[in-house]
């Protein structure tokens, strides 16, 4: 009769050792295809900013987009820290993300012209959601986001 118990908390213990690999990368999937999302209606925002917006040469209109950071739960990845990386001349503005446990992800958001007020990337490393304003500053013809926390 022990031989029996033995046996069967062995072979559970294979089976959720077995599962708990695919379980991992599935949570991570989902903490990841959240953050991009999120990406997108970042840059859903920009677009229709720019598109139904002039910049006036001042403070010009704004758009708040909120970004939630995942946080690790029994269905999804925790992820680490969010950053939005202004575009330069080279590259277009880009979100990265680090998932716990995995590798950083990136996704680029062409023709969005996004800047910060003093260059450097907005980093959000705490989870939950934090709110980010678009604002759309330059001269007219040449349209300029400009990216920040709202406090």
């Amino acid at each position: 009769m022990i031989y029996r118990v033995v046996l069967a908390v062995v072979l559970a213990t294979a089976l959720v050792a077995a599962t708990l690999g695919p379980i991992d990368d599935a949570r991570r999937q989902r903490a990841s295809a959240t953050v991009s999302d999120q990406a997108s209606d970042l840059e859903r925002a920009a677009d229709t900013l720019l598109e139904t917006d002039d910049p006036i040469g001042g403070p010009g209109a704004r758009r708040v987009v909120t970004v939630r950071v995942p946080t690790r739960t029994w269905t999804s990845g925790g992820v680490e820290r969010v950053s939005l990386r202004p575009s330069t001349d080279q590259t277009p503005a880009r979100l990265s993300w680090l998932l716990t446990g995995g590798q950083p992800r990136t996704r680029q958001l062409p023709g969005v012209p996004l800047r910060t007020a003093d260059g450097s990337p907005v980093v959000l490393r705490r989870s939950g959601p934090h709110r980010l304003v678009i604002s759309l500053d330059g001269q007219p013809g040449v349209p300029v986001l400009t990216v920040r926390r709202l406090k």
